[in-house]
């Protein structure tokens, strides 16, 4: 099994990473990397339904899918990610206590009191520490999930403060669970990189086989270019979500505004506008500007910005307005 460390703390270079294991190498792998604070949705999810977007927005996180599925996650430096890549005579019949059993292991190994839930999380104490998720491709299996070490759980709990109910869709949707972290477990907690190199090499030294090898430059190259034309992009990122419904009620002065998008491949399709006051249709006519706009925020703000109409509204607050279509 080839073992690897990122030294890359970009998302979606790292979900680009796994990728690039899985299907161009008939070698098993075990990686991991430590990301920049971003949220990593499953591939099957409706990326906006699962995010505090204004909370993103200001706290500039990076957004991400991955191509398995399963539910979102929050990442920031002080969170451990971790993969395997295995092949299998049976991919259908995968098994998640198999797969990550040494990360189990090696945690144990520290003396902290793990376990595996039904839900195929790894726990402390009953609160999670770890989710986990997998991909088949051919006969070859991702397993990869995440290691709570010391995050910003406030972060973390804010920026996945969402508002379902605002969305109508057929995605996969998240369950929450209460989580903590590895180093309020430790007696004498190390920085995340001294975890990370302890627990890499526990699980080197107990697998067969095993080697440490360091991305080459033309792997680099390679994954770079996997993460520019798939995990980077728009389409992958936003418009990759299932199509769904978008309804908001909205009050604004004296004006009561209800309304409801159609989003398909992450482009406004349609808009049935409702409003309590005829005389001032401003809002309205805001609204039906966007069919056949993308549901981005940065999008919305720039056509408001730019449309002659909308911008010599003395009472329309662009900024604020963009708030209630997310």
């Amino acid at each position: 099994m080839r073992c690897t460390i990122s030294a890359n703390s970009d998302p979606w270079f790292n979900l680009a990473t796994e990728e690039f294991f899985l299907k161009n190498s008939d070698e098993e792998h075990f990686l991991i990397y430590i990301n920049e604070p971003c949220i990593v949705v499953g591939k099957h999810q409706n990326l906006l339904s699962e995010i505090n977007l204004p909370f993103v927005l200001n706290n500039n996180i990076k957004l991400a899918r991955r191509i398995s599925g399963g539910g979102t996650v929050f990442h920031d430096l002080n969170n451990l990610n971790f993969s395997f890549i295995h092949n299998s005579q049976n991919p259908d019949k995968i098994n998640f206590a198999r797969y990550t059993s040494p990360i189990l292991e090696a945690l144990r190994a520290m003396n902290l009191n793990v376990e595996f839930s039904e839900r195929h999380d790894l726990l402390i104490d009953g609160k999670k520490i770890s989710g986990n998720a997998m991909h088949i491709f051919k006969s070859r299996v991702l397993s990869h999930g995440t290691l709570l070490y010391n995050s910003d759980l406030r972060q973390l709990s804010d920026a996945l403060q969402n508002n379902p109910q605002k969305y109508v869709d057929k995605s996969i949707k998240s369950v929450r669970s209460k989580v903590v972290n590895i180093a309020g477990y430790m007696d004498h907690p190390l920085p995340i990189d001294s975890f990370a190199l302890d627990l890499f090499n526990k699980i080197v030294n107990k697998t067969i086989h095993s080697h440490v090898k360091a991305l080459s430059d033309k792997e680099v190259t390679d994954i770079q270019q996997i993460a520019e034309l798939r995990y980077e992009t728009w389409e992958w990122i936003y418009g990759y979500s299932p199509k769904y419904l978008f309804q908001n009620s909205i009050k604004l002065a004296d004006l009561t505004l209800k309304f409801e998008m159609l989003v398909e491949k992450g482009v406004i399709k349609s808009i049935s506008v409702n409003t309590t006051q005829q005389s001032d249709p401003i809002y309205a006519t805001a609204l039906n500007l966007l069919i056949n706009v993308k549901h981005d925020y940065h999008e919305i703000k720039r056509l408001f910005e730019t449309n002659p109409i909308i911008k010599l509204q003395p009472n329309f607050n662009i900024p604020e307005f963009c708030t209630h279509l997310f």
